[in-house]
């Protein structure tokens, strides 16, 4: 397979090379790297025509977040709602060990935390499953299009939001970073 000849100079290229991982979740992508269809790859176009590129730019055009997040290159935006002091200080202390350079904003109550859900300006969620005032993870679902991963003490007792993962809150904060990758995937 013909190589892109503007690799080493292609962001995209530089980031998904040298991760297996990342080169079977843009499998689709690419190809304009290492498939023959560099002259088609909007990443290409920009570099021959000796523009800038943004750094979410997919080589089909789309604007996509592939950049590595410890690399910080791509700005993520969660937000945790947790009546919890001490699960919420658990939920974003794993989101900045696990997602460097992320926005992390906290609310303790689905109230203080409807707008910024409406706003849609965010990543992912994380929530408790009962939120107080009778509100539950299924009123975060109906404000935001965003994936939710829900704490909760009784994981097998709960009906799940669409678009969401379940993590039991004394799993600990590896599962939380797994489901969060799952949700984000």
């Amino acid at each position: 397979m013909a190589a892109c000849p503007r690799g080493a100079d292609c962001v995209f290229h530089q980031t998904i090379e040298p991760s297996v991982i990342k080169r079977v979740r843009y499998a689709s992508a690419y190809v304009y790297c290492r498939g023959g269809r560099h002259e088609e790859c909007a990443i290409h176009s920009c570099l021959v025509r000796g523009e800038q590129v943004s750094r979410n730019l997919m080589p089909d055009g789309a604007i996509g977040d592939y950049m590595d997040e410890q690399a910080g290159a791509a700005k993520r935006r969660f937000l945790v709602i947790e009546d919890s002091p001490v699960f919420a200080a658990l939920a974003a202390s794993t989101l900045a060990s696990h997602f460097a350079g992320a926005e992390i904003v906290r609310h303790s109550s689905f109230t203080a935390a409807a707008e910024d859900l409406r706003s849609g300006d965010h990543t992912a969620v994380v929530c408790g499953f009962g939120l107080g005032d009778g509100k539950t993870a299924h009123h975060v679902r109906e404000l935001t299009s965003a994936p939710i991963v829900v704490l909760t003490g009784r994981p097998g007792e709960i009906d799940a939001p669409r678009r969401s993962q379940v993590v039991a809150k004394s799993a600990g904060p590896e599962a939380l970073a797994a489901a969060l990758r799952a949700v984000l995937a």
